[in-house]
């Protein structure tokens, strides 16, 4: 599990560089690379932690639980630096002073939105606690529509997805397929799907199908039926019925009429 860098850390990284730039430019140099200035501060970094672990040495050493300066310069002299050029660096002509960071304004505290009034608290809730919310956040609002059921609307929604079908499905033939022009001067407005002619168009009259008759009987022995059922309830009464079904102008609900089928399908001998 990856350990997570304390920020504390970053700042003090900072602080050594430039500190190391500051004693690159006392020296002289005036441009650096990256790496130059990460490898110095590195090795800066590495000196004073070593310089601070044997002043804690030291301190412990002593029963101490803060270090002093014999500490520091006990350390010093173990690492085998020389004490006595220190004060001579402090007082040297070409040193660079720091200016302090200048403190960041804080953020100004946004405002809550306020909708409403909040309640007060009842007798039996302390009044350390915190207030109730707003009475707008008691307001439930649905994300979801109600499902339409009423007939006329579903009637009218699927002719209209049955419209725009036929329509796509015509434009997609039309430009897939063979079409031929309305106005032979403009190619691409209104294109029509090219009719295929047949070189024999009559034979389709005269050649008799394979057909279910059958079926077809028993089908249109339904049919009757039914006209005969309408017929007799007309006839007891249901006048009425018919006249309300032709004021219906909507034609999604108007009631379907079934046509009087006369004449059977024979079988040719």
């Amino acid at each position: 599990m990856a350990s997570s860098i304390d920020p504390r850390d970053i700042s003090r990284r900072k602080a050594l560089k430039v500190a190391v730039s500051a004693l690159v430019y006392e020296v002289g140099y005036e441009k650096a690379e990256e790496s130059v200035l990460e490898t110095l501060t590195e090795m800066l970094q590495s000196f004073l932690t070593e310089l601070g672990r044997g002043c804690r040495s030291y301190a412990e050493l002593a029963g101490r639980s803060e270090g002093m300066m014999t500490d520091v310069f006990m350390a010093l002299v173990d690492m085998g630096q020389n004490v006595q050029s220190i004060q001579s660096h402090a007082r040297r002509l070409t040193k660079s002073v720091f200016l302090p960071p200048a403190h960041t304004a804080a953020p100004p505290t946004l405002k809550t939105l306020q909708v409403g009034d909040r309640p007060s608290h009842p007798s039996h809730i302390p009044d350390h606690l915190p207030a109730f919310p707003d009475s707008h956040t008691y307001i439930r609002t649905l994300t979801n529509k109600a499902p339409v059921t009423e007939y006329q609307l579903v009637r009218e929604k699927a002719a209209s997805q049955k419209r725009d079908i036929e329509r796509a499905l015509t434009r997609f033939i039309a430009k897939t397929g063979e079409t031929q022009m309305l106005f032979p001067d403009s190619t691409e407005a209104y294109p029509l799907i090219a009719v295929k002619s047949s070189p024999l168009p009559y034979l389709d009259a005269l050649l008799c199908k394979e057909q279910d008759l059958e079926d077809q009987e028993s089908t249109h022995g339904e049919d009757e039926k039914k006209v005969k059922d309408q017929d007799i309830g007309q006839q007891n009464g249901g006048q009425g019925d018919t006249q309300d079904a032709e004021s219906i102008d909507n034609p999604y609900i108007r009631p379907v009429k079934l046509s009087r089928i006369k004449k059977k399908i024979k079988m040719a001998s």
